[in-house]
């Protein structure tokens, strides 16, 4: 399995002290970022090496529409476990943003929640042709993030991933410490390729605020010269994804790919082996813990687990003691 980096060498914007004091987004507010000084304080215990991708201004980026409320707490849950200060924001649909529970949800876990019906009408484009989500969250995302960027609200790096079948096991941040200012995607198995090109999954892309940004463009581009019977795909987005990553159509970009077998994200669909530690704890080959684990529902035995670990309660025992 190979993944990819991006890296465009841009400058380096430095550690952000800031830390997000997370709120739900509507279209009529601003994107707002307070100081959390209790978790600043709280950072200086930390040894040097962590502070540096713990304090910068970093975001977790999916569309969440139509999830229920057990997956979505998986995802929150584990994310905010391995990367504490790291922003989340997540498109939602509507009628979930009016839900008790998933307002709760936001509050504990400090979700930003991004209300997919009115960024639609919103911004009239031509999302509205594209019929599946998988089509639509590229070019909702690319407008938030330009949005964003007006208002001098960018990030240091984005990670854009699949929410559904994802888990966080570790801060997957610190590993763009080592691969500088850049971009990384994830892949699909090895021996699959196109061509003599390696997939690479569009469901897990780590980068650099400008590398993001630009990848996000050159995607959008692309689904709007695609024919409506091709927008209307499920899956799609894999298609696009690798066609622009194996034919050089990101601008100023070098692509790096990471093998799945020693990176740091695992793709669980397809590799016949897993590999676990003592405490559940996913393993590449060289028994390092993965940061992140997508695919998880492609293996009965893993989905199991991870619910267990994050699981809701049911209403009926929310006041019980025994």
């Amino acid at each position: 399995m190979l993944g990819t980096v991006v890296d465009l060498f841009w400058n380096w914007k430095g550690i952000s002290s800031e830390v997000a004091d997370l709120q739900r987004w509507d279209k009529n507010s601003t994107f707002t970022v307070h100081q959390r000084s209790d978790e600043t304080n709280r950072l200086s215990f930390l040894s040097t090496s962590k502070a540096k991708h713990e304090l910068q201004n970093n975001l977790i980026l999916g569309a969440a529409v139509g999830l229920n409320l057990s997956v979505l707490h998986r995802f929150v849950q584990s994310t905010r476990t391995s990367c504490n200060l790291c922003t989340i924001t997540l498109l939602v649909h509507d009628f979930s943003m009016r839900s008790d529970h998933f307002r709760l949800l936001s509050d504990v876990f400090h979700v930003v929640l991004i209300p997919y019906q009115q960024f639609l009408l919103s911004n009239k484009h031509e999302t509205f042709v594209m019929k599946s989500i998988h089509s639509q969250r590229w070019t909702i995302f690319s407008s938030y993030l330009q949005t964003l960027q007006k208002e001098g609200k960018a990030f240091d790096n984005v990670f854009i991933c699949d929410v559904s079948d994802t888990i966080f096991q570790a801060n997957v941040f610190k590993h763009m410490n080592k691969m500088g200012d850049g971009l990384v995607c994830y892949g699909e198995q090895m021996l699959q390729q196109i061509g003599n090109k390696s997939i690479s999954c569009s469901g897990t892309v780590l980068g650099s605020w400008p590398a993001i940004t630009t990848y996000l463009s050159t995607m959008t581009a692309q689904f709007l010269n695609l024919s409506r019977a091709c927008l209307k795909m499920t899956g799609n987005d894999q298609g696009v994804h690798n066609f622009i990553i194996h034919n050089g159509l990101i601008p100023d970009t070098t692509i790096y790919l990471i093998p799945h077998e020693t990176g740091f994200v695992a793709t669980a669909g397809l590799p016949k082996w897993l590999k676990r530690n003592k405490f559940g704890h996913i393993l590449n080959s060289r028994s390092e813990i993965y940061a992140v684990v997508h695919q998880i529902n492609r293996s009965p035995q893993l989905l199991a687990q991870f619910d267990r670990i994050y699981q809701t309660l049911p209403d009926d025992i929310l006041n019980r003691k025994a």
